[in-house]
C-alpha cells in the first residue's frame, strides 16, 4: 500500500512539473536550400556508373558460394537500378536539357585498377568531349558485404497425419552491407561538386530443414536489395532540391499572467492576440521579463518567416538583458538568413519538375 501510495505522488509531483513548465515548443516549418548547388551553364549532364565491390568471407563452403554468385548479380543490378533511379530523378529536373547513360566506365567491369577512385580532370574532359556534356554525374564504386550466419532451431512441419509438430531445423541469417558513393565532376571549373557516401544495411533470414532449404526460403531479398539501389539513386538525384525541414523553438508562458494569458491564445492557435500581449510586456519595468516578451515576439517573426523581424527582436531582446540562449538564438537565427540567401539564389533558376 505505501509503494502504491508513492508512486501516486510522484505521479502527482510530474504532472506539477509539466504543468509548471516556464516554456513551450512551437515546430516551425523551413524550407531548407538543396544540398548541392549546380552552375546555370550546366545544362547537359552525363551519368556513369562505378565497379562493383564484393567482400567475401574466408570460409568458402559450398553454401558460401552459391550466395556469393548470387550476390555478384544482385550488386550488378542494385549498381544499375541506382544508375537509373538518378536518371529518372534528373530527367524530371527542368534545369537539365538532356541526360545521358554513359557506359564508358561501367564497361571496365573486369579492369582490376578501377577501384573507385577519383577520375582525373583529363578523362573527365575526354568523357565531357566525347559525349558533348557540361558534367558528370559518377557512381564513383558500389561495395557490398553479405555476413552468413547459421544455427539450429526448430520449425513447424506437418506430419503424415497433416498435424503440426516440431521438428530440427536450421535457420540462416543474410547480414548486407552496402555502400556506394556518388561524385559530381565539373570539368569547366575542374571542381569536385559533390561527394556524398550512402549506407545501408538489408537483414534477411529464413529456416528449412537444412542450410540449402532456409536459403531458398528467403523471400524478397533480392528485390529489397535492387529497389534499395534505386531509391539510392533517386535520393542522390534529390540532392540538387530544396527540402522541407522542421526546427523547433522555444517560447516563454509563465513569466507573469499576461504570459500565461497569451499561452492560451497560442494553444487556441492565436498568435496575433498573444503577439499583443507580449508587446504589452515590452514595456515591463523588470528588463529580464521585458526580453523574455522581446524573445517571444522574434521567434513569432520566424514562425511567419519574416527573419528581419525576428533578428530585430532577438537582438533587441539581448540588448534588454543579456544572455547566452539569446545570443545562441540570435546565431541561428544568422545561420537561417545565410541558408535563405543561398536559396533564393538557387531558385532564382528554374528548378521545378517538369
Amino acid at each position: 500500500m505505501r509503494r502504491y501510495y508513492h508512486r501516486i505522488c510522484l505521479l502527482f509531483l510530474l504532472v506539477i512539473v509539466i504543468s509548471c513548465s516556464t516554456t513551450r515548443n512551437v515546430d516551425i516549418l523551413t524550407i531548407e536550400p538543396a544540398p548541392v548547388s549546380l552552375s546555370n551553364t550546366i545544362k547537359r549532364v552525363g551519368i556513369i556508373g562505378g565497379k562493383v565491390h564484393l567482400k567475401e568471407e574466408k570460409e568458402q563452403t559450398g553454401l558460401h558460394q552459391l550466395i556469393s554468385r548470387e550476390n555478384q548479380q544482385l550488386a550488378k543490378e542494385a549498381r544499375d537500378a541506382a544508375i537509373k533511379g538518378l536518371y529518372n530523378e534528373l530527367t524530371g529536373d527542368s534545369r537539365f536539357d538532356t541526360i545521358i547513360l554513359m557506359e564508358d566506365l561501367v564497361q571496365n567491369e573486369k579492369d582490376p585498377d578501377n577501384n573507385g577512385d577519383y577520375l582525373s580532370w583529363e578523362v573527365v574532359e575526354a568523357l565531357c568531349q566525347r559525349h558533348q556534356v557540361d558534367a558528370i554525374f559518377s557512381m564513383a564504386y558500389y561495395d557490398s558485404d553479405t555476413r552468413v550466419s547459421l544455427k539450429k532451431t526448430t520449425m513447424d512441419q506437418l506430419n503424415l497425419l497433416r498435424v503440426k509438430e516440431k521438428v530440427p531445423a536450421h535457420q540462416i541469417t543474410l547480414e548486407t552491407l552496402i555502400e556506394n558513393g556518388w561524385r559530381i565532376y565539373d570539368p569547366s571549373n575542374k571542381l569536385l561538386i559533390d561527394e556524398f557516401t550512402f549506407n545501408n544495411q538489408i537483414v534477411s533470414t529464413a529456416k528449412g530443414l537444412d542450410p540449402y532449404e532456409a536459403l531458398q526460403a528467403i523471400e524478397d531479398r533480392a528485390k529489397d536489395i535492387v529497389e534499395q539501389g534505386k531509391q539510392t539513386g533517386s535520393s542522390y538525384g534529390a540532392r540538387l532540391q530544396p527540402y522541407e525541414h522542421s526546427i523547433t523553438r522555444e517560447y516563454y508562458v509563465k513569466c507573469t499572467p499576461i504570459f500565461e494569458e497569451a499561452e492560451a491564445y497560442t494553444l487556441s492557435g492565436n498568435w496575433e492576440l498573444a503577439a499583443d500581449l507580449w508587446k504589452k510586456e515590452t514595456e515591463n519595468p523588470d528588463q529580464k521579463i521585458s526580453s523574455k516578451a522581446c524573445y517571444n515576439l522574434a521567434v513569432l517573426n520566424e514562425r511567419n518567416n519574416n527573419l528581419t523581424a525576428a533578428m530585430e527582436w532577438a537582438i533587441r531582446a539581448n540588448t534588454k538583458h543579456q544572455s547566452k540562449y539569446f545570443a545562441a538564438y540570435i546565431e541561428a537565427l544568422e545561420y537561417r538568413q545565410q541558408q535563405n540567401q543561398l536559396l533564393n539564389s538557387q531558385e532564382s533558376e528554374p528548378i521545378t519538375s517538369k
